[in-house]
């Protein structure tokens, strides 16, 4: 769960919309194109991740995602 959810902070998810991601190795990941939801839960589950033309996209599990603000900050695949 993202640490500013604990502290009842929130987000419209349409802001999620295009935000670039990063990773905390400072490398450029890719574009916020879908938020997924967790309906039962009334959570977030990750973010799909658009990247530039001929890359495949991928997902992001919320859980790794580290801050959000001008910018997503989500951890490094290890």
């Amino acid at each position: 769960m993202h640490k500013d959810y604990k502290k009842g902070i929130e987000m419209r998810i349409s802001k999620y919309y295009g935000l670039k991601i990063f990773n905390d190795k400072a490398e450029y990941v890719g574009i916020v194109n879908d938020v997924v939801l967790e309906f039962t839960k009334g959570e977030v589950f990750g973010l799909a991740v658009g990247q530039e033309q001929g890359i495949e996209n991928t997902a992001i599990p919320y859980n790794d995602v580290i801050a959000v603000s001008d910018i997503v900050l989500v951890r490094s695949q290890r």
